[in-house]
């Protein structure tokens, strides 16, 4: 096994964790849209506080993942750079 295919796990790992930041920043978006439709329609208001509840949690899931698939990604890079002989 050589040095650069051992940690190939852990790089698709951290593409997941990105790409799943992606998908929840994209849902958050659609639900926002969705709920703000939905309210239209109805004619009654949708409480403000549902909209920033969907809107702050979904951009903070998205930073967590996002955040967290970096730093699987610096580690890596780092753990790379000091086995280099």
């Amino acid at each position: 096994m050589t040095q650069a295919s051992s940690f190939g796990l852990l790089k698709t790992l951290s593409m997941v964790f990105k790409v799943l930041a992606l998908v929840v920043l994209a849902l958050m978006l659609i639900g926002m849209v969705g709920t703000l439709m939905a309210s239209k329609n109805q004619g009654s208001p949708v409480p403000m506080p549902v909209v920033l509840n969907m809107v702050f949690s979904g951009i903070l899931a998205f930073l967590m993942l996002f955040t967290f698939g970096e730093v699987l990604r610096i580690l890596l890079a780092i753990e790379s750079n000091t086995h280099k002989e």
